[in-house]
């Protein structure tokens, strides 16, 4: 039909042409041919568009139907950290009982975000998924999650820091928090990116209260992570082979959603949330005896301005929590955390490498500031000195924009500070970019 259109109008102005040239037509007529020809033109761009915004939505939806697996990064942390921590966390020494292991303030913290999920849908706030679909999809979420967590618990018989029980591995309050972030996540994230980052700043906050707790070492909470989110996106891939496409709220293209493509590319500035660990220079010598830390959990957060599209300054902070005990001594002494705080500020170059990802190389400096702790067998005592020191590093980042309305990538930085302590330090973290 357009083909048939295109060529009456070709045909038009091919003899309004002539006609002009042999003066039989008047001005009137060459310009209603004009307003002819401008009007198919217009509807071929409204056609073009209409067709690019279809197979946007028909690209949301397969996405959205698809099995996601964000959550394979908090599996292979877990993994690792399970072989490279094993001497430290194997090694005789009693935490503080701060406590039962049931410890509802953890679940309550990490509930929220489910709490609030089903608060909105109460309220008729329109979710990504039906009735049917969300219910089935969160009750399926849980049992996966909760089947395979206390499964992993009864055979792996890992020893709790405070050796209150041996059901350590993996961490079930944590696999409850992520489970609960995802829902949200899944379900209202396209309306904010606020939704998104406070659901899974809430289940870090989850991951710091149990280690301060001392209930768990640092790879069961990412191994709790990970089964989390993965069992929450299962849980949605296994409900969309029963629903089918009648279960969803079908995404549709927004005109902030360009607006935010072009503002990824064009200059980025905004928050960022991380989370992530902390390794490196573990041990502080005493003489007779050695303070050794297993590798410590990391969250903080970041804020850039663009000055020109590839470059900008930034602000970091850095909490850093490090699990630490004594060695070298035939007393069992008890275990301890050592806190530490990064505070610096960076000059960052950025280039988009595709039209929704970038890569940036960052150099910084700053002070860190160190909280030890005391290590006492009832007859002897070590303390790590508190401190403030001047540091300075530099870091890789990557960015890609996501279609929840925030960016997500991962950090990699290398800390050097100026101390006898535990100077030389990584840090490798997720992270999640709202836009300004």
């Amino acid at each position: 039909m357009h083909r048939f259109s295109f060529f009456v109008v070709s045909f038009l102005f091919s003899l309004s042409a002539v006609y002009a040239q042999e003066e039989r037509i008047d001005t009137a007529f060459l310009s209603e041919m004009d307003s002819i020809i401008a009007e198919y033109e217009e509807m071929e761009r409204t056609r073009k568009v209409e067709q690019v915004i279809k197979v946007y939505d028909e690209k949301q939806l397969e996405r959205e139907m698809s099995f996601k697996t964000d959550g394979t990064l908090h599996l292979v942390r877990g993994l690792l950290l399970t072989w490279t921590d094993h001497g430290f966390i194997t090694h005789d020494a009693r935490f503080k009982a701060k406590g039962d292991a049931c410890n509802w303030t953890a679940y309550a913290v990490g509930g929220a975000p489910l709490l609030a999920n089903w608060a909105l849908k109460a309220a008729g706030v329109k979710s990504r998924s039906k009735l049917e679909r969300m219910l089935t999809a969160n009750a399926m979420a849980l049992g996966i999650s909760f089947g395979a967590t206390e499964l992993l618990k009864h055979t792996v018989r890992e020893g709790r820091p405070d050796q209150s029980n041996l059901h350590s591995f993996p961490s079930g309050h944590t696999s409850f928090a992520f489970v609960s972030a995802t829902i949200l996540s899944r379900e209202y994230g396209y309306i904010s990116p606020w939704i998104t980052i406070g659901g899974f700043t809430t289940a870090a906050g989850t991951q710091l209260l149990r280690v301060h707790h001392n209930k768990h070492w640092m790879n069961d909470l990412y191994m709790g992570a990970g089964i989390g989110v993965m069992s929450t996106n299962l849980a949605y891939f296994l409900t969309d082979k029963i629903f089918g496409v009648d279960g969803i709220n079908k995404p549709e293209l927004r005109k902030r959603d360009v607006q935010r493509l072009l503002k990824f590319n064009e200059k980025p500035s905004g928050f960022t949330f991380i989370s992530g660990t902390e390794i490196g220079d573990r041990t502080i010598h005493f003489g007779d005896a050695r303070i050794k830390s297993g590798a410590a959990f990391s969250a903080g957060a970041d804020v850039a301005w663009f000055i020109t599209p590839k470059v900008s300054v930034e602000l970091m902070t850095r909490v850093v929590d490090a699990q630490a005990k004594v060695y070298d001594t035939k007393n069992v002494f008890t275990g301890g955390h050592i806190n530490l705080y990064h505070f610096d500020a960076s000059a960052k170059f950025s280039t988009p490498f595709t039209l929704s990802q970038r890569l940036a190389t960052r150099a910084f400096m700053g002070v860190r500031m160190m909280d030890g702790d005391i290590f006492t067998d009832g007859k002897k005592t070590y303390t790590v000195p508190d401190e403030t020191r001047f540091e300075m590093g530099c870091g890789i980042t990557y960015e890609c924009l996501d279609t929840d309305n925030y960016a997500w990538g991962f950090t990699c930085d290398y800390y050097h500070t100026f101390s006898r302590y535990m100077k030389n330090r990584y840090s490798i973290c997720s992270s999640w970019k709202i836009l300004f």
